[in-house]
């Protein structure tokens, strides 16, 4: 199978992706983060720590092969008829980068304390979720601004 076969399906695979990917960001914006203010704080770091262990290794797959699809799909895209044929694809992959960058400084610290038993005061409960609920909702804009790309370049495209 040649590249340009393949060019189709990685596109399928990287909208499905990508698509996982931004709809945990819609999840937090559109209402669950702002729901998560309203419970206490203690509650909600008890319900972080059972679903941590629950969603993180099924998002360290899905992020890992995202970036993968999403890199293929960027050196596979026609390159020759200029940046509107491949730049929208290239803003998408640097936003999940600049989400995984987010991941790794900011949310799995927040999660590793969150997971230990070092928060024992209502305010250290109340600063690891506002710290937790901040970057899900930048890293929720990232993911859904990245998708957005994929859709303007599905739509868009030189043909």
């Amino acid at each position: 199978m040649k590249s340009t076969e393949l060019v189709p399906f990685i596109r399928i695979i990287g909208i499905v992706l990508y698509f996982f990917i931004a709809a945990q960001g819609a999840f937090y914006h559109f209402g669950f983060g702002k729901a998560l203010y309203q419970i206490p704080s203690e509650h909600f770091i008890e319900l972080r720590k059972v679903v941590d262990p629950v969603v993180r290794s099924k998002f360290k797959v899905l992020y890992l092969s995202a970036l993968a699809v999403m890199f293929l799909w960027f050196l596979l895209s026609d390159k020759t008829a200029g940046f509107w044929s491949y730049g929208f694809v290239l803003i998408a992959f640097v936003l999940l980068i600049a989400d995984m960058v987010l991941i790794l400084k900011f949310s799995e610290p927040v999660n590793e304390l969150i997971n230990s038993d070092l928060l024992n005061t209502e305010k250290e409960y109340t600063n690891a979720r506002s710290e937790w609920l901040k970057f899900i909702l930048i890293r929720g804009y990232l993911s859904l601004a990245g998708f957005s790309m994929l859709i303007v370049h599905l739509a868009f495209k030189p043909r």
